[in-house]
């Protein structure tokens, strides 16, 4: 049975998605503070908490930093290394590279199954550096559990294996995304990242994947409403578009536990118990799913925004959600305890007023929310982060 909610995938409007994407800089911010704050306060009738010097001032500062670090870093995931790839988008390979650059295609062609034609001289195009690929994972790491066998092994990749492997994904993918339904599925650089790379699962393949430049083959431009275009699987994304569950309706919080109480909102049995196994037939799950929900929301014509807050707020043009910005509408939604989603609803309709906004497709519908503070439920039916 399909869900009511007004944040299900069959029923968001556009506007409720530009609400949501909105939010994502505060809720990135509160959701890492929060979870900095959770791991450093010790658990009740503890001797760790009874002889813990009082230190709140020095605490504070130092987790400001990390928050702020968080932020640059989140700023490298979003901004930096996407336009540093649609910079490199063209530029060939020095003489002193090729030699390196057959030994790693000769070396990726011992895992994986590479097209007919990888003995022909390298392309030209965008590849990421090893230092890049670290920060992605630091990145990911960060969002989920702390898995340092994981950094360890993408650190022990050659630097000019990363760069060829990459090269020849976003290759692929340039061919996929050329492609119509199923045939546009990025199945091929999926592999190739997978095969050839160390600490790659099919969830940090994607994640390399988004933020390639899908640049529009006539023009050369980057283009984001491309339909075929890969998302990173994540968890909030998964759990969004593929098991209907999260924050609209409470089955957690950004820093629940064990130890919390659960939501008292029942779910069938087999949501509750699904675990994310982050393989390739998930992925594809949620590849067609994030393509459909693009496909309809970026289909509907003439749309208008409200941009800005309180008495600023001014109609703004239309725009095309990228796969980049369906990402942070789902992470905003697993986190809506701490993204101030309900203080801001009460903002737009208040300045709406009656009669304002009756099409769903320029409206946000609001959605009961419970309370930042004190709302302590768990994320239900997650299991053990897998390899990704």
């Amino acid at each position: 049975m399909a869900s009511k909610s007004p944040l299900a995938p069959a029923n968001i409007s556009y506007a409720s998605i530009s609400l949501l994407l909105s939010l994502y800089p505060h809720t990135i911010k509160e959701f890492y503070r929060r979870k900095l704050i959770s791991k450093s306060t010790p658990k009740a009738n503890t001797k760790l908490a009874a002889n813990r010097p009082s230190s709140t001032e020095k605490n504070e500062e130092n987790r400001e930093k990390e928050v702020e670090a968080f932020l640059t870093l989140d700023k490298l995931r979003y901004e930096t290394i996407p336009a540093a790839l649609k910079s490199r988008v063209g530029v060939g390979i020095g003489e002193n590279d090729e030699e390196k650059e057959k030994q790693d295609v000769k070396r990726r062609s011992k895992k994986v199954k590479l097209s007919k034609d990888n003995d022909d001289p390298p392309l030209p195009g965008p590849f990421l550096e090893k230092d890049e690929i670290v920060h992605l994972m630091d990145w990911k790491l960060k969002h989920g559990s702390h898995r340092p066998a994981l950094m360890g092994m993408i650190r022990s990749n050659p630097d000019s294996l990363v760069q060829s492997t990459t090269r020849s994904a976003f290759a692929q993918l340039q061919k996929c995304l050329s492609n119509t339904g199923d045939e546009g599925f990025p199945a091929a650089p999926l592999e190739t990242l997978t095969g050839s790379l160390r600490g790659v699962g099919p969830a940090t393949a994607s994640l390399f994947l988004s933020i390639a430049p899908c640049q529009n083959a006539s023009d050369e431009v980057y283009d984001s409403r491309n339909i075929n275009a890969a998302p990173f699987f994540s968890d909030e994304l998964f759990n969004w578009l593929c098991l209907d569950k999260y924050a609209h309706d409470f089955p957690n919080s950004s820093i629940g536990g064990d130890d919390m109480p659960r939501s008292k909102v029942k779910k069938s049995q087999a949501t509750t118990e699904a675990k994310i196994r982050y393989n390739m037939k998930e992925y594809r799950e949620l590849w067609e799913a994030v393509r459909e929900l693009r496909g309809r929301v970026n289909k509907i014509p003439d749309q208008k925004v409200m941009v800005g807050k309180g008495s600023g707020t001014v109609e703004g043009e239309s725009r095309s959600f990228s796969v980049l910005d369906i990402e942070r509408v789902a992470f905003v939604i697993g986190h809506l305890d701490v993204s101030g989603y309900t203080e801001r609803i009460k903002e737009e309709s208040g300045m709406r007023g009656l009669g304002a906004g009756e099409e769903d497709d320029v409206s946000v519908v609001p959605v009961p929310v419970v309370a930042s503070s004190g709302m302590k439920t768990v994320n239900a039916g997650r299991g053990k982060r897998k390899r990704g």
